[in-house]
């Protein structure tokens, strides 16, 4: 779709036109049906919403989501898309509401045939999915934003976990 009067390099299915200095890079680079989402805290409830309304996104994945901000018919429906929570071991401890909207938002998606799984990655703390604690582990696992794994390693998990879910996700024909 394209904004009113059109203009720059725009291209089917993208909401605004590329900048011309941008067509050559990113035009043929991005293969737009196999897009994602992924966020962390608030940016893992936009990926979900966005991943919900938006029909040009096939997979979506959250990291330790704070589903609060999530639209009430979202939050009460059930999930568009394959979709991959990772949680931090303090997620059901700090947020009992949110585990319970998250436990049911995962069985009404999986009751309409959604593939949706949450998992827990041991040793983490909300801050292990993003870089804060790569830049600082000492501070960060002394007072408590990352967990005991090491930041490196928890860092790696977390990715790999994304990947494989991608690859589960968007690519069925090489299950």
């Amino acid at each position: 779709r394209q904004p009113p009067g059109g203009g720059g390099g725009g291209r089917e299915g993208w909401s605004h036109p590329l900048p011309e200095h941008l067509e050559g890079e990113v035009v043929g680079a991005v293969d737009m049906s196999k897009l994602s989402c992924c966020g962390h805290s608030f940016g893992g409830a936009t990926c979900v919403q966005a991943c919900t309304k938006d029909k040009r996104f096939k997979a979506c994945i959250a990291h330790d989501a704070w589903l609060f901000p999530l639209s009430d018919d979202v939050a009460s429906g059930s999930l568009a898309v394959p979709t991959l929570f990772l949680n931090a071991d303090t997620f059901d401890m700090l947020w009992e509401e949110g585990s319970r909207v998250l436990c049911s938002l995962l069985a009404r998606s999986r009751d309409k045939g959604v593939d949706a799984v949450a998992y827990g990655v041991n040793g983490t703390r909300h801050q292990n999915y993003s870089d804060f604690p790569l830049l600082a582990p000492q501070i960060t696992m002394s007072i408590g934003v990352a967990g005991s794994t090491d930041p490196k390693l928890a860092l790696d998990v977390v990715h790999k976990c994304d990947t494989s879910f991608l690859d589960y996700a968007l690519y069925p024909e090489m299950r």
